[in-house]
């Protein structure tokens, strides 16, 4: 039996980094969507978002799958802040006798958040999509990202430090 952990959220709240740091602190291995839509970005083929979307949520699902069936452990960060397409995706894998812990990351800070997507805008990733802080808030006004049964709640407001400490709490890993 493996261990699956999930960090789901927007952009800007910390799912990224956490679960790099729990990756470390485990030495098991983190699938990151946005390093598939880097990949697919670097081909110059995939401008359409809906498709860059459909593209490596299929690939992301069957690296999970994979890993799934052979019962390791490993981490997914994912956005998937849509409730219907997050409940889809999970619908879509069988997660066998794997135990699985779900996180959703969030920031209640917003003046936290902005200064995140600022940072991020001054140094932008090659799937860097948002020009301006106005164009975050715009992409993101009216997203309610539902917390699922099971699912823990991070608040990253804080520092890194106190919400890994929270996320190793909940695993039991202190």
């Amino acid at each position: 039996m493996g261990n699956v952990y999930i960090f789901r959220g927007i952009a800007g709240t910390g799912k990224t980094t956490l679960s790099d740091m729990l990756a470390k602190k485990l030495s098991i291995p983190v699938f990151h969507k946005d390093d598939i839509v880097d990949a697919l970005i670097m081909t110059k083929n995939m401008d359409n978002e809906l498709v860059n979307s459909t593209v490596c949520y299929n690939i992301l699902y069957k690296m999970a799958q994979t890993h799934l069936d052979l019962n390791v452990d490993f981490i997914m960060d994912v956005g998937l802040r849509n409730g219907n397409k997050a409940k889809s995706f999970f619908d879509r894998l069988d997660f066998k006798d794997n135990k699985v812990f779900k996180f959703l990351i969030a920031c209640s800070d917003e003046k936290e958040w902005e200064r995140r997507h600022i940072k991020r805008i001054e140094n932008p990733l090659p799937r860097q999509m948002f020009k301006s802080i106005e164009h975050v808030k715009e992409h993101y006004k009216n997203s309610e990202i539902p917390l699922f049964e099971n699912e823990h709640l991070i608040d990253n407001i804080g520092t890194l430090e106190k919400s890994f400490k929270n996320i190793l709490e909940i695993l039991d890993v202190i």
